[in-house]
C-alpha cells in the first residue's frame, strides 16, 4: 500500500479554506489602512499602483484555492 501525500494547494480542506480566507481579508484590510491612511483618502489614487498588484495578485491565489476545492469536492 502506497501512501501519498496530499498537497494543501492542490486539495484545500474546508478548514484550511477557512483560515486562509480568514487572513487573507484581515491581510488585505490591513494593507489597505497602513499604506493609504484610509480614513483620510481614498485608495483609487494613482500612487498606490504596488497595492494593486499585491491584491491582485492575492486575489489570483484564493481564486485558484476556492477553484481547487470545488473540482476536488
Amino acid at each position: 500500500m502506497k501512501t501519498t501525500k496530499t498537497n494543501w494547494i492542490n486539495h484545500p480542506s474546508k478548514k484550511q479554506l477557512i483560515l486562509l480566507t480568514t487572513i487573507w481579508i484581515l491581510g488585505v484590510v490591513l494593507l489597505v489602512i497602513s499604506m493609504t491612511n484610509l480614513f483620510k483618502e481614498s485608495i483609487f489614487q494613482g500612487k498606490y499602483v504596488l497595492i494593486y498588484f499585491l491584491l491582485i495578485g492575492s486575489m489570483v491565489a484564493i481564486v485558484r484555492l476556492y477553484r481547487n476545492y470545488y473540482k476536488n469536492a
